[in-house]
């Protein structure tokens, strides 16, 4: 019986407890208060401005120069460059997006330096630039198929440092050494069409835009009026002959990539134009041009992922190569081997070696010299030529922070890498979210100047330094 009262009473208490937790509250207004979410922008504005400094510290304070040639001075201060970078990425909708990303530089250390003790060419290469870097349009056609339209950057193959596959857009050579390959591509003009099934995706690409390599300009300090031989007049070296925009002049490329579990394999295919110039004579005035032939590649790449290690390996077999000091077109066959090793903490070392083997190979196109064929220009090219890229990277301070080294190398079969090269150390520091700094310095190793290219441009050593303010 008690335990009867003791229940009877728990139950009323909780149930006027109810009662009393609801009065007073049933007439009152309830407030509700609605949190508003701002939509999502359909356009996103980016981008950075920066200034780079460099200071050439082994150059000669006078270049060689023919006689009646302005002798530059490359030495000392060799950069003062200010660059601004505009990004706008649109989301038209959920399958439909486009980017636009310009670019414009201005080097002030010629005019520091006096511009009239250089020539129009090289203060036309390095005093002033501006570039549309990406333009293009991406949707979706259909769940398997999408496409991109306009101005963009297509990257085959594997390796980090040595171009074998890497055949579709052209590069910014004007300062070799100083950046890596991924800063150097310029965009094109293009369709791609990707259509998606399986493990596969097969990309079929259309190249409108017939755009060259940037070299440097004849006389610079990368590429010095000896860097063929005796030293050359300034009007001896040809203008480059551009090609239009027309049917017979578009380009095109095929690749299938498949993705498997621990790794993968692409197959490729490429009608481009040549990274080297061949002599073309202009019949209107009897001058010779730097023409750019078109040349076939078909070529493969592969990656395999073992725990901290990954292999890679790509082949470019390459026809219809136009060299000046032959009568006939050559082939070659380009090959890579390389691994990449991330078992320490927070470092990653990477090794790559490539062959570039030319089939009916004629002595006379290493042996062969400016005074010999002086309309031509020499091809100072081997049989095979090896290259070796050596490359590290240590993140630290939170990865805010990282050491890195290159070291690249040029050279016959025998392993002697007796063609030279450059090795590159730098630091990259995120102060924080908008300012970035890097410096480092490049040293130039000159060979034996069978092939002089970076004999010609040793004394080219520099410091430098570069601040990023990105908003």
């Amino acid at each position: 019986m008690p335990y009867r009262v003791l229940l009877s009473l728990l139950l009323y208490t909780c149930i006027q407890a109810d009662d009393l937790d609801f009065e007073g509250f049933e007439n009152e207004d309830v407030i509700v208060i609605e949190e508003h979410i701002k939509p999502e922008s359909w356009y996103t504005f980016s981008g950075y401005l920066s200034f780079l400094s460099a200071y050439n510290y082994n150059q000669s304070s006078q270049n060689a120069a023919a006689p009646g040639d302005k002798v530059m001075d490359f030495s000392g201060l060799s950069r003062a460059k200010t660059k601004l970078n505009l990004s706008l990425d649109m989301k038209h909708s959920d399958i439909w997006q486009s980017r636009l990303e310009v670019m414009s530089w201005y080097d002030a250390s010629w005019a520091i330096k006096g511009r009239d003790n250089y020539t129009n060419d090289v203060l036309d290469s390095y005093e002033y630039f501006a570039d549309i870097k990406d333009a293009y349009v991406l949707g979706t056609l259909c769940k398997s198929i999408d496409i991109k339209l306009g101005r963009q950057i297509v990257i085959w193959g594997k390796s980090d440092s040595i171009r074998i596959t890497d055949v579709i857009n052209p590069l910014d050579i004007r300062e070799p050494g100083m950046v890596d390959i991924k800063d150097l591509r310029l965009s094109e003009t293009m369709s791609k069409l990707n259509y998606y099934f399986d493990d596969y995706a097969l990309s079929i690409i259309l190249i409108h835009e017939s755009r060259l390599a940037i070299e440097p300009a004849f006389g610079s300090d990368y590429r010095p009026r000896n860097v063929f031989g005796p030293t050359s007049p300034d009007s001896f070296f040809p203008d480059v002959y551009q090609p239009s925009w027309n049917i017979n002049n578009t380009q095109f490329a095929l690749s299938l990539d498949a993705r498997f579990e621990g790794w993968d394999i692409s197959v490729y295919a490429a009608k481009v134009l040549n990274s080297r110039f061949s002599i073309k004579n202009n019949g209107s005035n009897n001058t010779n041009l730097r023409n750019y032939e078109m040349i076939y590649m078909t070529g493969l790449s592969t990656s395999i992922v073992n725990g901290s290690w990954l292999y890679k390996a790509e082949a470019a077999y390459i026809t219809d190569i136009d060299y000046r000091s032959v009568q006939d077109n050559k082939n070659r066959l380009d090959a890579l081997i390389g691994l990449d090793y991330a078992g320490f903490s927070k470092t990653t070392l990477s090794f790559e070696l490539a062959n570039k083997h030319v089939f009916d190979y004629e002595d006379i196109m290493l042996e062969d010299t400016l005074s010999q064929t002086p309309p031509i220009f020499p091809d100072f090219e081997r049989e095979d030529t090896l290259q070796i890229a050596l490359r590290g990277n240590y993140l630290f301070d939170h990865d805010n922070a990282s050491v890195n080294y290159l070291l690249s190398m040029f050279g016959s079969k025998d392993f002697k890498f007796e063609d030279g090269g450059f090795q590159r150390f730098w630091l990259e520091y995120k102060y924080n979210d908008d300012v970035s700094l890097n410096a480092g310095v490049v040293d130039y190793i000159g060979g034996n100047a069978e092939v002089p290219f970076y004999n010609a441009i040793k004394n080219n050593d520099r410091v430098f330094a570069e601040i990023l303010y990105h908003f």
